[in-house]
């Protein structure tokens, strides 16, 4: 079946206009929903809609699925058995700069593709009534940021990759800023203060880049040849590790996520966990500057931050009294474990790490989008307002649960693999760290089952919950697809492992051994 609609999309020359089309036509549809998609609270104030047309919420689900479809036909056209970038775009774009639009995808980043493209239209679709105000321009944002998220994970050109990362940074603050919760709008300054220094850094950086190449290309491949003093090297590896370290919230520069992640809409705290820095260290950081990040000094202070990541997020996880700011420590501490497997640079960690942003997307948006139905229900996610619903809401129930599970890593889940995986291969170059991480597995246990308990089994307050509905059947769909995905990837991860297995595999010989290093066999992986 997958031969076939293969050799469909290759006849109709999709290798060629597929990876354009995923950043081109999100931005298409927000024009067209901007202008076009009719305001769902003029409707409900008896207003008269200003087009008449759908409703934009419609319009950016169909949108979005169309995204989906897109990303599920890179899939569909990979071919694993190759190496290098595949579906490959290049169109001349500012000669004089050696910039072009360079798209490509490899094993890497091909995942990620996918993940985004699959997760964004279920989490618009499971917080469809989270925002009933400027819909319009709420939808138009949302696909703006999805063109972004794309445009990070296929970008070659280093110019290209700058002005994708400032797209999904801009759309991010303001779906934070005006749809906020009340009274919490300063947590989107935050987020653009901690990131704008980032991006600065990393834009002078490029720079830099661009003069020591004599202005020839700013193009990653051309980029990896250059003769860079390990001096150089740090200062620049510096500037690219503060922008995507903020990003990722690795601590200490976690601070604005659970603040931003508690005030924002459901759709827009849910994109604020992808780990896109993460990914951006590992295609543009790490092999850009391996004498930096093969530092003793760099390498061991990165590792120890990512310790320090993943018990201080667990720590702190564990005291939270609202679901949302559970989730959002949660997911620092998670970042910690997918740092330590980019930083241990070992082919199980590093696929570990891949697995884990996967994971990320899934498990961390099912929970901020239970998260969001409990406060479209009650108003609230303090934990002390629920208790005992389970037997009120059991499908909400066995969602959160599920959820919860594949957070805290229990075998079978999504979640496991690429924590296990982490620490399989940090053991085998660094077995105190790796020790020590694993007790944020400990502690993940502890505060997602503390959870769970709190809001679903403790005593019920059948007069509080009274009104408390189950999930409707969108919703149903939606958290289906999740438990599908976390399952799946939980049990049988090898179609992942086995297109993510040469990139990495490239990736740690060229840092380690530089680029004319002889191939290795690969070590055995889980779900090979």
């Amino acid at each position: 079946m997958r031969n076939v609609m293969q050799d469909l999309l290759l006849s109709m020359g999709a290798d060629s206009w597929l990876l354009p089309a995923l950043l081109v036509w999100p931005v298409v549809a927000a024009v067209v929903v901007r202008l076009l998609g009719r305001d769902v609270s003029r409707d409900a104030l008896g207003a008269e809609a200003p087009s008449g047309g759908p409703d934009a919420r419609a319009l950016t689900a169909g949108a979005l699925l169309v995204e989906a479809l897109l990303s599920i036909a890179v899939w569909a056209i990979f071919d694993p058995s190759r190496t290098g970038w595949q579906a490959r775009f290049d169109l001349p774009w500012l000669p004089e700069f050696g910039a072009t639009i360079s798209m490509g995808v490899d094993g890497l980043s091909l995942p990620l593709v996918v993940m985004t493209g699959v997760v964004l239209p279920l989490a618009f679709l499971g917080s469809w009534n989270n925002v009933r105000v400027r819909t319009p321009a709420f939808g138009a944002l949302a696909l703006l940021l999805t063109s972004g998220l794309m445009g990070v994970f296929v970008s070659l050109d280093l110019l290209l990759f700058y002005l994708a990362w400032e797209l999904m940074l801009i759309p991010t603050y303001l779906l934070v800023g005006i749809w906020s919760a009340a009274g919490q709008t300063r947590a989107s300054l935050r987020y653009v203060l901690f990131t704008l220094v980032g991006s600065l850094l990393m834009l002078v950086a490029i720079i830099a880049l661009w003069t020591l190449g004599d202005g020839a290309s700013l193009h990653i491949d051309s980029l990896a040849q250059l003769s860079i003093s390990p001096t150089a090297q740090l200062l620049m590896f510096g500037a690219f590790f503060a922008a995507f370290g903020v990003k990722s919230a690795l601590f200490p520069f976690h601070s604005w996520l659970p603040d931003a992640q508690q005030a924002a809409p459901t759709f827009a705290a849910v994109t604020l966990g992808f780990k896109v820095g993460a990914y951006a260290l590992l295609r543009f950081a790490i092999p850009l500057f391996p004498a930096a990040a093969t530092n003793d000094t760099v390498r061991m202070t990165i590792l120890v931050l990512s310790v320090v990541s993943i018990v201080y997020g667990a720590l702190v996880a564990m005291s939270q009294k609202d679901l949302k700011r559970l989730i959002s420590y949660s997911s620092v501490s998670h970042l910690g474990f997918i740092m330590l497997g980019c930083f241990a640079l070992t082919q199980q960690s590093v696929e570990g790490a891949v697995m884990s942003i996967v994971n990320s997307g899934l498990a961390t948006t099912a929970l901020f989008l239970v998260a969001g139905m409990l406060e479209d229900r009650h108003g609230s996610t303090a934990l002390i307002a629920f208790g005992g619903i389970a037997r009120r809401v059991p499908w909400l129930a066995t969602a959160l649960v599920l959820a919860m599970l594949s957070t805290v890593a229990l075998p079978g889940t999504s979640g496991f693999v690429g924590e296990f995986l982490v620490l399989i291969g940090t053991y085998a170059e660094q077995p105190v760290l790796a020790v020590v991480a694993t007790s944020g597995v400990i502690f993940a246990a502890a505060y997602g089952l503390k959870a769970l308990q709190q809001v679903l089994f403790s005593e019920f307050d059948a007069t509080q919950h009274a009104t408390l509905t189950d999930l409707n059947g969108r919703e149903k769909l939606v958290m289906a697809a999740f438990a599908v995905g976390i399952i799946w990837l939980g049990l049988a991860p090898a179609p992942v492992l086995q297109r993510v297995q040469q990139p990495t595999q490239t990736l740690i010989e060229t840092v380690r051994f530089g680029p004319n290093a002889p191939a290795a066999t690969p070590p055995v992986s889980m779900g090979r």
